[in-house]
């Protein structure tokens, strides 16, 4: 039996070969696996050294104007330009400079409305707050780099009504804050530019690390006779995770200018063949999850050990601005003329592997001087389509102004010292689902005792204000390095990063652990706003497994009639079918979290999901030995009778079960996974429509 910790006792063979890394040593991957599978979010690929040492030359430079000029006041200048670096969304500068100097013209107008208007008491403080938030929180609806400048403007003029003052005064602040936000927009769009092509760079990196992992994973399987549950149960959540970091390379290549960009092509090129190593291992898992005939097993491993090279050696090609196609050409070549002839299977993987690991070497120099002029039009079919005020982000917008609202008088009843904090905790928190709520404010209340312990810790060992003033930037580099790679380094850094500049321009007593139990607060109002008003995500779960399971039907169908589909439509609608899978498992996972599995059927969703990951399996064993050729019309017919009986809900018995044998063919293993999909399907739709107890085999 293997459990989980046996899967990562690798023997030295199996040691990936991308080279050993500070990451590597301190285990990064292992974690981000680890933390992943539990839905927590950790991407060390995606820290950001140079935009956190910029950001900490924005705000290092104001902190220490202000300093020696003894004016705090100019403190609203040094969040302004840190909130302003906190707004870049990164990619073409026109896309930045909409995002940043939005959020800065915004806070430029909220800070002074907001100061003067508290100035009349907390209730005409409270009803610009929850006016402000509304307003600031349907900025969701124009994407996700609006929905953060939103979420920082709403910051603002929360921080805001804690510094009542007359309008002349107001103004004033509003001067400084902008003062302070043009100085970031400056550092960043003219002085210090950083190539917009590293983040997508550095999660190209990590998207193969992960497809290692995949493949050392399918290694410990064939030499383990006997897999149990859980591991089966986190190799599909490692998939998961696998295919997010795949999606998240495409968001960060979509942002990218689309014309003129020769390194675009290059990147755009390696995502291609991610996503295609990405189908062959998961057709390998599912042609060898019952094990790999004795016949078998060195046209198996032969395998297994060209793709890692090809994996090694694109891995390395990635992370440079102008890759090398030369050696991976070698590769290819090697692996096309090292193709297994005794098992079919092998066979055609090696020659797929081969034909794409070619494919992307062509798109490489020495090969070509530029991009596939035909990757552009693909990677427009990447970028998200410009959003909509929908009635749940109307929802999401009404809840966090009530939250925020909420925690204001919280705050104010309980005397919290600086308990804009509080409502900032709030502000930062709320997300639509209560689940990931629960999550976001659980990392930060741990986040922020985290950093309340190094504040505390700081302000005992940093005896003097210039000692003070120079930590500012370490730990301001720190905060915006690691903002993409885990909320709750992001906060741990971020606490001491307030308290030290509240300290130095407004000192005070038990700032450290004033934070740390504001942001409690704030976080708890809203965990407790976002379980009494929850989002309903049981439409939700229908609609996601409704188009999960129409994806891979269609796919499975554009297999079945290979002869009138190209291999770039086969790609896409293996893709699209990947994409909704994962939609679908992520909104049942946090429907568990919100503890909604009886209500929302979510176990009957399990089996579903596990009937649709064997279907998209067994529909790519049997592309890959298909030779183009259309097949037995007997299939086709399978996919478009599972189609009606989904599409009406009458399912038509018998409805047959089975199971895979060793020495199978792919076609009747392609039949037993569409029979076991349509049980499970007529088991979920009688469990949610006609309330009837499931189908059982």
């Amino acid at each position: 039996m293997v459990t989980i910790d046996d899967r990562r006792r690798r023997p030295e063979s199996e040691v990936s070969p991308h080279g050993w890394t500070w990451q590597k040593i301190l285990k990064l991957p292992d974690l981000a696996r680890f933390l992943e599978t539990h839905s927590v979010a950790l991407t060390p690929e995606q820290i950001g050294l140079m935009e956190g040492l910029r950001a900490a030359t924005a705000v290092a430079t104001v902190v220490a104007i202000a300093w020696s000029l003894n004016a705090p006041t100019l403190g609203w200048a040094a969040f302004g330009a840190f909130w302003t670096c906190l707004s870049d969304p990164g990619g073409p500068d026109r896309d930045r400079a909409f995002a940043m100097g939005g959020f800065a013209l915004a806070g430029t107008i909220i800070a002074p409305l907001a100061s003067a208007m508290a100035a009349f008491g907390p209730p005409t403080a409270a009803l610009v707050i929850f006016v402000v938030v509304l307003l600031c929180s349907l900025s969701r609806a124009l994407g996700q780099a609006a929905a953060q400048s939103g979420m920082l403007a709403s910051v603002v003029a929360v921080v805001a009504v804690s510094f009542p003052r007359s309008p002349i005064q107001g103004i004033e602040l509003g001067g400084i804050f902008l003062a302070g936000s043009l100085w970031a927009l400056m550092l960043c769009l003219l002085l210090w530019r950083i190539h917009p092509h590293a983040p997508a760079r550095r999660s190209l990196v990590a998207v193969y690390a992960r497809l290692d992992d995949m493949l050392s994973d399918l290694l410990v399987a064939f030499r383990t006779p006997t897999i149990d549950k859980e591991w089966t149960a986190q190799s599909a959540d490692h998939r998961r995770s696998v295919r997010n970091a795949i999606e998240r390379s495409h968001a960060l290549v979509a942002r990218l200018p689309d014309k003129g960009d020769i390194e675009r092509g290059y990147i755009s090129a390696t995502l291609d063949l991610a996503d295609q190593v990405f189908a062959m291992l998961i057709a390998i898992g599912h042609n060898t999850r019952n094990g790999v005939p004795e016949s078998d097993r060195a046209d198996f491993l032969r395998t297994m050990e060209n793709l890692r090279k090809g994996l090694a050696e694109v891995s390395k090609q990635s992370a440079r601005r102008v890759p090398n196609g030369q050696l991976l050409a070698d590769l290819a070549y090697q692996m096309n003329a090292d193709r297994d002839r005794h098992n079919r299977f092998f066979s055609k993987v090696n020659k797929q592997c081969a034909t794409a690991f070619g494919w992307a070497a062509r798109q490489y120099p020495p090969f070509t001087a530029g991009p596939n002029p035909n990757r552009a039009q693909t990677d427009a079919n990447d970028r998200a389509a410009p959003g909509s005020l929908t009635p749940s982000v109307l929802r999401y917008a009404l809840r966090t102004a009530l939250a925020v609202v909420i925690a204001f008088a919280a705050a104010q009843a309980l005397d919290l010292a600086n308990s804009f904090w509080a409502t900032m905790a709030t502000v930062v928190v709320m997300q639509p689902g209560a689940s990931a709520t629960w999550r976001r404010s659980i990392e930060r209340i741990l986040g922020s005792i985290a950093g309340g312990i190094i504040a505390a810790a700081g302000t005992v060992l940093l005896s003097t204000q210039g000692a003070v003033v120079l930590a500012i930037f370490p730990i301001a580099a720190a905060t915006i390095a690691l903002r993409s790679v885990s909320y709750t380094l992001f906060v741990a850094f971020l606490t001491p990063l307030f308290v030290f500049v509240s300290e130095l321009l407004q000192p005070g007593h038990g700032l450290a652990w004033a934070r740390a139990v504001d942001n409690v607060v704030g976080s708890l109002v809203g965990i407790a706003i976002s379980s009494l008003w929850p989002e309903r995500v049981k439409d939700e779960m229908e609609a996601t497994v409704a188009k999960a399971v129409r994806a891979n039907l269609a796919y499975a169908d554009l297999v079945m009639r290979g002869a009138n589909a190209s291999d770039i439509d086969i790609r896409r609608a293996r893709r699209a079918s990947g994409i909704a899978s994962t939609a679908a498992e992520t909104c049942r996972q946090r429907l568990v979290l919100d503890g909604r599995r009886r209500s929302a059927r979510l176990d009957e969703v399990a089996d579903v999901l596990t009937g649709l990951r064997n279907l998209a399996g067994a529909t790519t064993v049997l592309w890959l030995e298909g030779d183009g050729k259309e097949f037995d019309g007997t299939r086709i017919e399978e996919i478009n009778r599972l189609e009606r009986e989904f599409d009406t809900g009458s399912y038509i018995a018998p409805l047959d079960c089975g199971a895979r044998n060793i020495g199978e063919s792919s076609a009747e293993d392609f039949s037993v996974s569409v029979r076991n999909l349509r049980t499970a399907l007529a088991s979920y739709y009688a469990a949610r429509v006609q309330g009837r107890p499931p189908l059982l085999c």
